[in-house]
């Protein structure tokens, strides 16, 4: 999900705009197969949020806990990366809020301490430039870019880069540093408190209480993966991944991804689906599989193409179909790869 620069929602009211669409998804998107399926109408969701979407997609996952939502809703599974539940405690707390919050320096200060101080927090030691090098050579793609249709998406958000790449404005920054990283936080906070009080308390009887109870739901049975960069400059995603294990989640798998920076930990680093297929093995992915999913170095090694080292692609998996040149910008919206959505 994707949100505007201009957009001033409150923390409460980005929770229920997913809890509402998640409903909806799971109510009437397609009633039929919900009504044939072996969960008995019920949604089944896996929700994952990375960064500022780890606080906000572990509250939505309190939310979908509530007695109110079972009957709609079977939430089983939550997949973390580099959550912001840290921010409190991160680097970006302390650089960020003095650059929102200067009165006098003008826009060009302000874009000097965007990009001298708070970008390269998001950056990792050049992997995802070795990696751009890589692509752009056809040495290797990300794992996920495993067929030509997702890679003419990926070419088509290439081209589209230029309208995306805009510098956020101070007053976006502002609102997003201390309405929803600090609230949140301290949402998160309270959260962790009122668990150690109902885990304390021998007379608790979380079936009165709906938040001790979608508390201790989440807690204690909701599979959850926690996903880290191993070179995250702007939380201490690691450290937090030990204090979630200890502190809440109790069903939880923890992934470190090597060389990888606070923005590019879900890159080509990591192959995603192969990870949610291992801790997940339920999920059954229908579409974008092709005859080279699974071990493409084996498969192209008998095929008689010569496969780079892994360590020489920088985290990027061989091309899918072992050509020497990427596939043709001309087809990137052709019929065959390309539908555009009409409402």
């Amino acid at each position: 999900m994707k949100v505007d620069m201009a957009d001033r929602s409150t923390f409460e009211e980005l929770k229920d705009t997913v809890v509402e669409y998640l409903l909806r998804e799971c109510r009437g998107a397609d009633t039929k197969q919900q009504q044939s399926n072996a969960n008995g109408g019920l949604g089944v969701v896996y929700l994952m949020g990375e960064s500022f979407g780890g606080i906000l997609a572990t509250e939505v996952a309190l939310e979908l806990n509530r007695p109110a939502y079972r009957d709609y809703v079977e939430l089983r599974g939550l997949i973390l990366v580099n959550p912001a539940t840290s921010y409190l405690r991160s680097t970006l707390y302390e650089l960020g809020p003095p650059i929102a919050n200067d009165q006098w320096g003008g826009k060009t200060q302000y874009v000097f301490s965007l990009m001298t101080k708070l970008v390269p927090l998001f950056l990792d030691q050049g992997r995802a430039i070795k990696q751009l090098i890589g692509i752009l050579t056809s040495k290797g793609l990300p794992a996920v870019v495993n067929n030509p249709q997702r890679e003419a998406y990926m070419g088509r958000v290439a081209f589209d880069l230029p309208n995306r790449l805009t510098f956020m404005p101070k007053d976006t920054l502002k609102w997003r540093l201390e309405e929803w990283l600090e609230w949140g936080c301290g949402i998160f906070e309270d959260r962790l408190e009122m668990l150690q009080s109902a885990l304390d308390s021998s007379n608790t009887d979380p079936s009165g209480d709906v938040d001790t109870y979608a508390l201790l739901k989440v807690s204690q049975d909701l599979r959850t993966m926690i996903i880290v960069g191993e070179l995250d400059l702007t939380l201490p995603s690691w450290e937090e991944s030990n204090r979630l294990c200890s502190e809440l989640f109790r069903n939880t798998y923890v992934h470190v991804v090597p060389g990888a920076g606070h923005a590019s930990t879900c890159g080509g680093s990591l192959n995603l689906i192969s990870l949610l297929r291992e801790v997940f093995p339920e999920v059954n992915m229908h579409g974008g599989s092709n005859n080279y999913d699974g071990n493409r170095n084996g498969n192209w090694a008998t095929a008689g193409v010569e496969v780079e080292p892994m360590e020489e692609l920088h985290g990027l998996e061989p091309r899918y179909d072992g050509a020497w040149i990427g596939l043709n910008p001309l087809l990137y919206w052709s019929k065959d790869y390309y539908r555009k959505w009409r409402k």
